[in-house]
């Protein structure tokens, strides 16, 4: 896979097929001989870079029919339970395959990322997004995760859930979490993250906390610099608990 971005950052997955849009047509031989770093140029005189995908270029391009989760999200969450390479991981409410494709990249080839979706028409289209990928490394399930996890006992080092009702899988949770890993759950409403607080503390679950991520980028002009005025504000809640 290849993707070409313009001055303006607008970025375009391309195939070894004649590229069309509004500025014009890229011929099928440029496109195929292309190489990190050339200069396309559609017939119309529109020049695009091509440029080596990142697994963020990727997930802001791929299919999807829902809302994903944002990188300052994702990054919290990497950030507060310390997942990495090796690391085993599963994760409920697919969606498109955002989170999924986030931890996989995290995780590397030694470790493993298993997702569970209950929507057969979502499951397709993260059939369709992993194909998109090199990775190796995950597991897809499609089947109602409050049925039970199939996953071994105390096999897993963190679990992450974007459901309406995570508490209802809190209890499973715990039995496939290693003694020290993380269970976080999204939740966009403070209503959910109480009731997802309530099972953690009936749970025993350890170092219960909530935060939000929020982003402020500013804007740089020549004498004047401010916070811009597109605040990417409230997203939803992360709870973050440890089994201990």
């Amino acid at each position: 896979m290849k993707i070409i971005v313009d001055k303006k950052n607008r970025k375009y997955i391309i195939h070894d097929e004649e590229f069309h849009c509004e500025k014009g047509v890229i011929p099928k031989e440029d496109i195929v001989n292309a190489k990190v770093g050339d200069v396309l140029e559609t017939h119309l005189g529109k020049k695009y870079t091509v440029i080596e995908p990142n697994i963020n270029d990727y997930i802001e391009l791929m299919k999807r029919n829902c809302s994903i989760l944002l990188p300052q999200d994702l990054g919290l969450i990497v950030g507060f339970t310390g997942i990495g390479n090796g690391s085993y991981v599963v994760e409920s409410g697919t969606g498109a395959g955002s989170s999924l494709l986030f931890f996989a990249n995290i995780v590397g080839d030694k470790g493993c990322v298993s997702t569970y979706e209950i929507r057969e028409d979502f499951y397709k289209i993260i059939q369709e997004n992993v194909a998109g990928t090199s990775f190796n490394n995950i597991n897809l399930h499609n089947q109602d995760v409050t049925e039970g996890f199939d996953e071994e006992d105390e096999s897993v080092d963190m679990v992450f859930l974007d459901l309406p009702e995570p508490d209802k899988v809190i209890s499973d949770a715990k039995r496939i979490l290693k003694t020290g890993g993380f269970i976080v759950a999204y939740t966009p409403y403070v209503e959910q993250f109480q009731s997802v607080h309530k099972m953690l503390s009936i749970n025993n679950f350890k170092n219960i906390k909530i935060r939000e991520g929020n982003v402020r980028e500013l804007e740089i002009k020549k004498n004047h610099t401010r916070p811009s005025s597109r605040l990417a504000g409230h997203t939803g809640y992360l709870t973050f608990a440890r089994k201990l």
